[in-house]
Formats: structure tokens, C-alpha cells, sequence
């Protein structure tokens, strides 16, 4: 580490800390709800600084950092099914320097002065992989995690391009990988249809495939219209054809659709192929975002070999976020569940990247006068990372009268605060906002809040129009009879929306902290709160101060917290949720110190018949044990349930302690958390 400075070094770990967070939960957003948040160009500039940064901070990189995993844990909805090779992710270049440097690390391994290349385009949809045996579709898993999938096979069987049998020879085992995607037409067809029915349309065809595909209900995804290209093999494809040119002859054989290839034996050929495809991806039927360039031989690939989250022997070169001109006819002010008040423009439609766009972000009011957007401008808009649509600058001064930044929210009234240092503005209404209520609501029955099901965000909406709710308190005193006179909601609807808001009467700590949507706080700061003071009332009481000796945890974030817990209408809401029998269960970081395994490493495999995976992970850490993906010399203890597999025979090779889930309760239950 050089001679850095002890304050630089804290404020380097909290920054790499922060943007761990803000990946995984980007990663969750993306991979689990399909519903990002942020273009593909920011997540691979964050992904990108935090590998910068863990490289300068120089200590061990944990094993789940976002730069060592790919995508997110499977959704506990799907069965899980493990990948026969790992599906990797891609290295990503946005620029020709960094497609010239990918050559020539590639060259300089083969020992070569050239290497030959297939060029194949990126398609923006939903990678899956189809595991056949002896010719026969077996099952189809969703990427999830890079190792384990979800299975949606049924889902997949209702795809045409997917065949259920394939002639002639095949190898015994092959998993055939491909990508699942929506075509303009369909994705026009499937928004007409939402839209007719009062449906929610969806933002991309990307998003519209990707949730199309991971529906519970097969039919649901066969009316949509999904199509397929395979690009890749996992097991079995040695056995198929030595070079990736030879497989996809060999897959477009078997009855897959494939797309158009290109051959490239130096760079110069690689970035001509880029700009002739970047100037004719508009004219295709789907959308692409990039060019794929793969070395050809598999032995070179083997040999090139993989870092932890993709090959060294592929790159990604993505294309730039389309452009288009349009008219700004007003702005609008939405309010989010912080109380940010954001600029929107309302635009004379236009078609971005294959989708209608009638809105763009403003980001801000500092970022409206820097663009200087006024009422009427022509401005350049694009769809960051083909997903949000955003104003990139104003061609013209319009009627020349910049929009007026509110004063009070345009939802509730309050008066609007601009704090020192920020940009944005926010409402001082608090949770007497409807705007943040309902986002705080959607907040604290998400999956990795108090996880209700069955809670979606139209209901939500209803609830608070209908002045039912008022915090999030008021969703444990629902006047049920009310809500059966509501259509769509039936007895069994509403039998099992009780039942889930009674599952999360005893959360954990980190898990209740979390839903609370304090600002600066989310999953991991929430955990180590909970792991620092033990207690809710521990964390009521502790000042800035206290709030600072938490691993992780500086200023702002302790102001934030101190802020919350001192605000009389927030103290409001928890004796509310207590008042309805919602207590969090405690986390004693003496007992953590005490137990046999805090500070150990230990894995989970096989079902477990009294707790979720979630759950068993969650109460190892409550315990202070760290809970790993995968089986090395490291670990300590695998705890084995009913049809533990590959890592259960890893650890028995390896001599590891292996134990069962009775024994798990048995910890559990000496410790309190049982």
C-alpha cells in the first residue's frame, strides 16, 4: 500500500465497500427482478472502479465480491440446477484501445503474431442453458449465479426455436447454451396486450424476455412470442467440434437457430467488422449491443484459460447508446422513496433503440440548467446502456425559459430542502408523502427486505389511494374484510398475503434495518449494524459516536442512521410495528465471539427440510460464521442436507468436517437463534 495516509486507506475501504454493495444489489435488480435500474455503460464503469480499487486497497478479495461472481443467486421460486461447466460473463470493451490490448494479450500467450477470430453479435436478451442426454431435452436453467440456475424448463419447451429432441449423433450429455430474446414485433404485440388489460408495459425487450421467461406459469410465456440463438456449448462440446465455428455448424445442424458469423485473423479486421455492424444493428428485427469476439480454436481457448467471472480467450465490444432527436413538450417532478425530487422530461415520442420513449431523466436540477433543457428544446436523447432513457443535450434554446425548480412537492406539498453538497432536492414530508410512502412500502416488502409475497407494487398503490396505509405499519392492521370486496382478490389471494406478512413478525435484525430504507444503508451496512450493536435498542441508542465504530460505517452514514432513529414520526412507525407484534430477533455479538463457529468458513448443500437456504444463511452469520459458495481447504464446516452432491464429495475428499442439518438446529438452538 505505499505510504498512504491511514484516512485515505479508511475512506479507499468504505469506497470499496459502498460500491460492493451497490453492484450486488444492481446485480439482484438485473439478474432476480429484471427490472434494472441503471444502464449496462454505469454498472461496468462501477464494476470497473471497484476492480481498480480492491487492486490499489491490495488485501484479499472476498469471494462473493461482485468482480469474482456472476449475475445473482437463483430465486427461490425455481427449483436450482447446477450448471455442468460454469457459465461465465464477458469481459466488456467500450473502446478500440481496449479491443487492440485484448489482442495482443491474446497473442502474446499463444506465442503468435496473429490469432483467427469468430465474430458473432451480442444479443440483448437472457442467457440460458439447455441440458440434453442421449438427444433428449432434460431441463433449461436461467445463468443465476454463473454455477447454479433456475430451472425453467417448461417455460423453455414453449419456446419454437428450442428443440426437444436432437437427430443424428450426440454426445451422451450436451448443454447447449443460447441466449432467449423478444423480437421488435413481438415486444410491440406483447405491450398492446398489456396495455389493453391495465397491465404495467414493459420498458425493453430484454426485460420483456427476461421476465416472459422466468414466469411460474408456462402458458404465460408461451403467448409471448420468445425466440432463441444459440451461441456456445458447455459439457459435451469438445466431443461435437474443436473450434467454435465447427460447433455452431454442428448446433445449426441439430435444428438451432444461429446467427451470422464473421472471421477475423487480426484486430484491424475485428474493429472494421464493429463499425460496419454498428451502422446496420437498426436495421435488424431485435436488438444487439455489442459484437462478441471469440478465439477460434477451443485447444487456444483452453489454453488462454479464465480469470474469475470470464474467459480470457472472449471479449464483448459493446456498441454505444443510440441517439435520437426529439422535443421536449414539459418537465415533470417525480418524488422517490428518499424524498429526491427528480426532473423528468416529457418528450414528443420517439423510438430509441427499438422501444417508444415518451419520458427521459433530467437526473437533477443542477443537470437540467447544466444541459440547459428548456420548454420546447430539440435534445439529443438516448437509452443509457439501452435501458434508460436519458436527455444527453439540448440542439436548440426552444421557447428559451428553463422549467421552474418546485419550491413544495408536487405530491404532497411539503416544502422541498436542498442540503449543502448534494444535488438533488428532496421533500421534508417524510412518509406523509404518498409518493415515498409508496416507494418505501415497495422497499420494505422486497425480497431482500421483510420478503412479502404477494405484496406488488399495484396493490401497493391501491392501499395508499384508498387511504388504507399510511406507514408501513399499517400493513400488519389491514381490514381484510375490505380488501375481499376488491376484484382480483380472492379468499386464497388474501389467505396467503396474510400468511406471508405473518412469516415476517420475527425478522432477522439486518433484515428488518434494511426494510426500514434508511438512507446510506443497505444490505451489508444493515448486516454489520446488526452485528455491532446486537439489538434494536442498542441501535436506538447509540450516537454518532457509536455509529462510527462500525466496520464500514463513516460519517455521512452515521449522521444518516443518528438522523433516523432521533426522528420522532420514524420512533413512530417502529413502536407501530412493535404494537403489531413485529419484533426483530436479537444478534448478541458476545454470543458471536463465543460460538464454535464464528470467524469460520462454512458452506451449505442438499435441501434443508426446516429452514430455506436464506434463512440457514442468514443465522450462520447472525452467529458470526461466514457463509462461502463453494468448498476449498478453507472451509471449516459443510453442512450437508438431503441430495448434497458435488460439494458434499469434494469435502469428504478433502477431509473436511462434515455435519447434518440436525446438528445445524442444535447450534442454533444453543445460541437463541432456533
Amino acid at each position: 500500500m505505499g505510504h498512504r495516509a491511514r484516512g485515505d486507506e479508511a475512506d479507499l475501504r468504505r469506497r470499496v465497500m459502498a460500491l460492493r454493495e451497490e453492484l450486488r444489489r444492481h446485480n439482484y435488480y438485473y439478474y432476480v427482478l429484471d427490472r434494472p435500474r441503471i444502464s449496462d455503460a454505469e454498472y461496468d464503469a462501477k464494476l470497473r472502479e471497484l476492480a481498480r480499487l480492491e487492486q490499489v486497497l491490495g488485501e484479499p478479495v472476498p469471494e462473493d465480491s461482485p468482480t469474482q461472481t456472476v449475475g445473482a443467486p437463483p430465486s427461490e421460486k425455481f427449483a436450482p440446477r447446477r450448471h455442468g461447466v460454469p457459465m461465465l460473463s464477458l469481459a466488456n470493451a467500450f473502446s478500440e484501445q481496449e479491443v487492440i490490448d485484448f489482442d495482443r494479450r491474446v497473442c502474446e500467450v499463444l506465442g503468435r503474431a496473429h490469432c483467427r477470430y469468430l465474430v458473432e453479435p451480442k444479443i440483448d436478451g437472457l442467457a440460458i442453458n439447455l441440458r440434453y442426454e442421449h438427444g433428449h431435452l432434460v431441463y433449461a436453467a436461467t445463468r443465476g449465479d454463473g454455477r447454479v440456475g433456475e430451472d425453467v424448463s417448461d417455460n423453455a419447451r414453449a419456446i419454437d426455436d428450442i428443440p426437444w429432441d436432437l437427430p443424428g449423433d450426440v454426445p451422451p450429455v450436451l448443454e447447449v447454451r443460447g441466449e432467449v430474446y423478444m423480437s421488435h414485433a413481438a415486444f410491440a404485440a406483447l405491450n398492446r396486450w398489456q396495455q389493453a388489460h391495465g397491465e404495467r408495459p414493459f420498458a425493453n425487450p430484454r426485460n420483456a424476455a427476461a421476465g416472459s421467461l422466468r414466469q411460474l406459469d408456462a402458458r404465460i410465456t408461451a403467448r409471448r412470442g420468445l425466440s432463441f440463438f444459440a451461441y456456445g456449448a458447455g459439457l459435451g462440446a469438445r466431443q461435437l467440434a474443436d473450434s467454435q465455428a465447427a460447433l455452431l455448424r454442428r448446433l445449426r445442424a441439430f435444428g438451432f437457430p444461429v446467427q451470422t458469423t464473421e472471421s477475423a485473423d487480426n484486430v484491424a479486421k475485428l474493429l472494421r467488422i464493429y463499425r460496419e455492424w454498428r451502422g446496420k444493428r437498426s436495421a435488424l428485427g431485435y436488438d444487439i449491443d455489442g459484437l462478441v469476439y471469440k478465439v477460434n480454436a477451443f485447444a487456444d481457448q483452453e489454453r488462454l484459460g479464465e480469470v474469475a467471472r470470464s474467459p480470457r480467450w472472449a471479449l464483448a465490444h459493446k456498441f454505444p447508446a443510440e441517439e435520437v432527436t426529439t422535443r421536449v413538450t414539459d418537465v415533470i417532478w417525480q418524488v422517490g422513496r428518499t424524498g429526491a425530487i427528480t426532473p423528468v422530461a416529457v418528450l414528443e415520442p420517439v423510438r430509441v433503440g427499438g422501444v417508444q420513449v415518451s419520458r427521459a431523466t433530467l437526473h437533477n436540477p443542477d443537470e437540467m440548467r447544466r444541459k440547459e433543457i428548456r420548454l420546447g428544446a430539440r435534445v439529443s436523447v438516448r437509452r443509457a446502456g439501452d435501458v434508460i432513457p436519458e436527455v444527453v443535450c439540448a440542439l436548440d434554446a426552444g421557447e428559451g425559459r428553463l422549467p421552474e425548480v418546485p419550491t413544495s412537492c408536487p405530491v404532497c406539498g411539503a416544502h422541498v430542502i436542498h442540503q449543502e453538497g448534494e444535488a438533488a432536492i428532496r421533500c421534508s414530508g417524510g412518509l406523509s408523502c404518498a409518493a415515498q410512502l409508496k416507494e418505501s412500502l415497495a422497499h420494505f416488502v422486497s425480497r431482500e427486505a421483510m420478503d412479502v409475497e404477494g405484496l406488488g407494487r399495484k396493490l401497493i398503490d391501491r392501499l395508499v389511494d384508498e387511504g388504507m396505509v399510511h406507514s408501513v405499519a399499517d400493513l400488519y392492521a389491514l381490514d381484510w374484510s375490505r380488501l375481499a370486496a376488491w376484484e382480483g382478490l380472492g379468499a386464497k389471494k388474501i389467505a396467503n398475503l396474510r400468511a406471508a406478512l405473518a412469516r415476517t413478525r420475527q425478522p432477522s435484525l439486518s433484515r428488518f434495518v434494511y426494510a426500514l430504507g434508511i438512507r446510506h444503508v443497505g444490505a451489508v451496512t444493515a448486516r454489520a449494524l446488526a452485528e455491532h450493536f446486537g439489538s434494536l435498542e442498542a441501535l436506538l441508542r447509540a450516537d454518532v459516536e457509536a455509529l462510527q465504530q462500525v466496520p464500514g460505517v463513516g460519517p455521512e452514514v452515521a449522521a444518516s442512521v443518528h438522523a433516523f432513529f432521533t426522528e420522532p414520526h420514524n420512533l413512530a412507525v417502529i413502536d407501530a410495528l412493535r404494537a403489531h407484534g413485529v419484533h426483530p430477533r436479537e444478534t448478541v455479538s458476545r454470543r458471536q465471539r463465543a460460538h464454535p463457529l464464528a470467524g469460520k468458513n462454512v458452506v451449505l448443500t442438499g435441501s434443508l427440510e426446516r429452514l430455506t437456504r436464506r434463512e440457514a444463511t442468514e443465522r450462520l452469520r447472525a452467529l458470526g460464521a461466514q457463509v462461502r459458495a463453494s468448498v476449498s481447504a478453507k472451509t471449516d464446516v459443510v453442512v450437508a442436507g438431503a441430495k448434497a452432491g458435488s460439494k458434499l464429495h469434494k469435502a469428504q475428499e478433502l477431509g473436511l468436517r462434515i455435519v447434518d442439518e440436525q446438528q445445524l438446529l442444535r447450534w442454533l438452538e444453543e445460541a437463541g437463534e432456533d
